[in-house]
């Protein structure tokens, strides 16, 4: 494996189509091998003077669990970096809007952590990134009236949802890894998707690819706006790309997190907190 550190900032995406503009921009790219065959495409090099490691875990929620602890137990970094897209939940929200997390809340678990606040306004100074709440949904948010929801279970001024930070973050936690979460806005809360994303996600919540364009076949009207996704999504890879490379190469990121708090699961963790409606456990 080529030399990697606790200097070192691992970078986490769920897609290469996250990744694609940063990893362009990254120097000296050697490809790193992860055992387990859960997690593809790991490279390391240099943002600027910074060493980094850039991967990808795969979407939906159990990807992201499997794929980051492999890379935990694989690459001995300082600092997690999240990067990815987001639908957004607040009117406040456009299409290309990166956000930093200022909470995480696991909307299956019923848990809500939060960030630690000297670094994410560092890098909310850093990047321009707005302080937002993170939801990790269940399922992908494809309504008004579920984006309605969510912002309401956040309860913050401004809020976006997605399926796979929570998994990240609790990984990072239960190692005392300092982690970052900055998220682009793919679709805004006045913005529905088709309801097909859902309908082709496998057990473990990732969109089959193949089954997205089976269900064309039976619904050809969703084409257009697949269509406007994927360029959103290519404009939201370049926003997270300026983002990841100003708050890395300004020196925003801790090298170890002084703030770091387990996620709740037992009384004796209290730093987190239970959702409303939550199992008490």
């Amino acid at each position: 494996m080529p030399s990697v550190s606790q200097t070192t900032t691992l970078i986490v995406s769920a897609m290469a189509e996250e990744m694609a503009v940063l990893r362009a921009r990254l120097a000296g790219a050697t490809a790193v091998t992860v055992p387990g065959g859960k997690v593809r495409d790991t490279v390391s090099g240099r943002l600027g003077s910074q060493p980094v490691v850039l991967a990808t875990t795969g979407d939906g929620a159990r990807n992201a669990r499997e794929g980051i602890a492999a890379l935990l137990a694989a690459v001995p970094a300082g600092h997690l970096l999240v990067l990815g897209i987001s639908g957004g939940l607040t009117a406040d929200l456009r299409e290309g809007d990166v956000v930093v997390a200022t909470r995480v809340l696991d909307e299956a678990a019923g848990t809500s952590v939060a960030a630690p606040g000297p670094a994410m306004e560092a890098v909310a100074r850093a990047s321009g990134a707005r302080p937002a709440a993170v939801v990790t949904a269940r399922h992908i948010a494809d309504s008004v009236a579920e984006k309605r929801r969510l912002s309401e279970l956040a309860g913050a001024p401004t809020s976006v949802v997605d399926l796979e930070t929570a998994g990240y973050v609790a990984a990072a936690q239960g190692t005392g890894l300092s982690w970052t979460v900055l998220r682009a806005v793919s679709d805004t809360a006045d913005q529905a998707l088709p309801a097909l994303l859902n309908r082709a996600r496998d057990e473990g919540g990732a969109v089959r690819r193949g089954s997205v364009v089976r269900g064309l076949l039976g619904d050809p009207g969703a084409l257009p706006a697949l269509m406007s996704l994927r360029r959103r999504l290519k404009l939201c890879a370049e926003a997270l790309a300026r983002a990841a490379t100003a708050v890395v190469t300004g020196g925003a990121l801790p090298a170890a997190n002084a703030f770091v708090s387990p996620l709740p699961g037992t009384k004796d963790r209290p730093e987190a907190k239970l959702l409303p409606g939550a199992p008490q456990t």
